[in-house]
């Protein structure tokens, strides 16, 4: 395994530089050696393809490595002897770079720091599983096993193996090893019938090795053991105490992470959804059917939009880039974004123009960039706002886009132009919307939402209901109705005229992280951190 002396010595860098000079050394070695430019000199095209694979190698690894670096050059001096969390996070740092031996290093130092420090005993049973280290793996998945075990004493034997199973199958699924994943949930499985986890994991593998059979008969056996824990009567009960309005058509399950951004078509037939299990998935809205599953990102999914003909589909990734998909075939039609060029941090919001000859996408990096969808090129990029980006909204006639953040400021820009229209004073904000006349502004500030009449920057309503943070709105096409999505686990939907509420939606076990809400004001879709979407319909 390469050193890192070595690496800065690829980036022709003496060991200790700054992360400043790291960055301005790779974008220089970069540019001078991508791929592009020997396109047509293939002699060296091969060569420049592995000068150009080892300057990211060598980039990734610095940037991530810099507590690191710190311990292994004397030109930088720690303050304190590393402590246990230290350990750890050097070796999640090494661990994310694909340095594995270093990886298990550095977690196995926290564990002598610190004897039960579960997090790096799974850490280090993950990456030994990874270089095929089996044995010495179980015996880590079986001390997690015991650690859980101590903080819940009730726990028997059974349940204890089937925990190390279940973890081992975890560590398989992630690894795309779907095959072994599966033995191992059949262990969990026959070990405790009523696992639910590992019913919906198993179905997931069986999906991916194309089994279709076993793993509906997984995700029905799944649904079946969620209704027991979740007594229908109960349930009922609940949810008609909140909403005389709407009742709950589909729960889809198949996602195994957060589902973090949902999106309907124009016609409200078909549903996308977006997850940190690094998919996308369409549905079918009426059967609840999953048509098609997508994958080409390599980190979490954050945001997805739908183009208003409805042919395509964006998806923004914490791996910086966006991926733009032909919704009829699921086939990736083409990527925005590079390690040179687009986004340098994970990618937040979405919008296309209804036009559908532009994307606007904002991201933690604190740039907004508007794309063509034709070229697939820059159109501009806009760079004036201090914090990271979260949230964006675009106009329903595509002439404005508004967006926020962490920064205590709302922008309001030309879409074609990119130039400024107004600023908006608002505390930091995770969702946006407007509504189709334009007039209306939505933000969710905190557990509130406040509604802005955008032309005169006057505020019309605050709207109280939710718990806490308000992390996904949408307006009706007639813009009577506003739908919100909160970490409160509920939907509601507010009179815009009145602000009164109108209706609470509950179901989601855990935070709800997006909203949709169909043309025809008739179906309502939400994504929620319980790895669940809810197709919610009006009676």
């Amino acid at each position: 395994m390469a050193s890192l002396n070595y690496y800065y010595g690829v980036l022709d860098l003496e060991p200790g530089s700054t992360k400043e000079d790291i960055k301005r050394a790779y974008r220089k070695l970069a540019q001078q050696w991508h791929p592009d430019k020997f396109s047509n000199k293939p002699e060296q095209l091969k060569q420049a393809r592995e000068k150009f694979e080892l300057i990211k190698e060598a980039y990734d690894t610095l940037i991530q490595l810099s507590y690191a670096e710190t311990l292994s050059f004397g030109t930088r001096v720690s303050v304190r002897p590393p402590s246990a969390e230290d350990h750890y996070q050097t070796g999640i740092a090494y661990l994310q770079s694909g340095q594995r031996q270093q990886a298990i290093e550095s977690f196995t130092q926290a564990i002598r720091k610190r004897p039960n420090y579960l997090q790096a005993y799974q850490a280090r049973a993950f990456t030994l599983e990874q270089l095929g280290l089996a044995l010495q793996a179980k015996a880590d998945f079986k001390k997690v096993a015991e650690l859980k075990r101590h903080t819940s004493p009730s726990a028997d034997s059974s349940l204890t193996e089937a925990e190390i199973a279940f973890q081992q199958g975890v560590t398989q699924f992630k690894a795309r090893k779907y095959g072994a994943a599966i033995e191992s949930f059949t262990t969990v499985i026959q070990l405790n019938p009523n696992h639910i986890e590992a019913y919906r994991y198993r179905s997931q593998a069986y999906f991916r090795r194309g089994y279709d059979d076993q793993a509906d008969a997984d995700f029905r056996r799944m649904r079946d053991l969620e209704q027991r824990a979740s007594p229908p009567r109960q349930s009922s009960s609940h949810t008609r105490s909140r909403s005389f309005r709407w009742q709950c058509l589909h729960t889809l399950s198949r996602h195994t992470e957060i589902v973090s951004a949902v999106a309907l078509t124009r016609d409200g037939k078909k549903l996308v959804t977006g997850s940190y299990d690094q998919t996308l998935r369409i549905w079918s809205v009426k059967t609840g059917g999953l048509l098609k599953t997508l994958s080409d990102h390599s980190k979490e999914i954050y945001c997805v939009a739908t183009s208003g003909d409805g042919k395509l589909v964006a998806s923004g990734s914490a791996d910086r880039t966006i991926k733009l998909w032909d919704l009829r075939t699921g086939e990736l039609v083409r990527s925005f974004g590079n390690l040179i060029l687009g986004h340098a941090d994970t990618v937040t919001a979405l919008a296309f123009s209804p036009n559908n000859q532009f994307l606007v996408s904002t991201s933690q990096d604190k740039t907004v960039r508007l794309w063509s969808l034709k070229s697939g090129k820059e159109v501009y990029t806009l760079k004036d706002y201090p914090e990271a980006i979260l949230a964006l909204a675009m106009s329903w006639d595509g002439k404005s886009f508004v967006y926020g953040g962490k920064s205590n400021l709302l922008s309001l820009r030309h879409t074609k132009t990119g130039k400024a229209i107004r600023s908006f004073p608002a505390r930091p904000t995770k969702a946006l919307a407007l509504s189709r006349q334009g007039s209306l502004l939505a933000v969710g500030s905190g557990a509130e939402i406040v509604i802005w009449n955008r032309q005169y920057q006057k505020k019309v309503f605050e709207l109280k209901g939710h718990s806490e943070t308000v992390s996904s709105l949408v307006f009706s096409a007639d813009s009577q109705i506003l739908v919100s999505g909160s970490y409160d686990q509920t939907v509601k939907l507010w009179h815009v005229s009145t602000g009164r509420t109108l209706d609470t939606l509950v179901g989601h076990q855990a935070a709800v992280c997006s909203v949709a809400y169909s043309m025809d004001g008739k179906v309502i879709a939400s994504g929620s951190a319980d790895h669940t979407v809810k197709v919610w319909q009006q009676r």
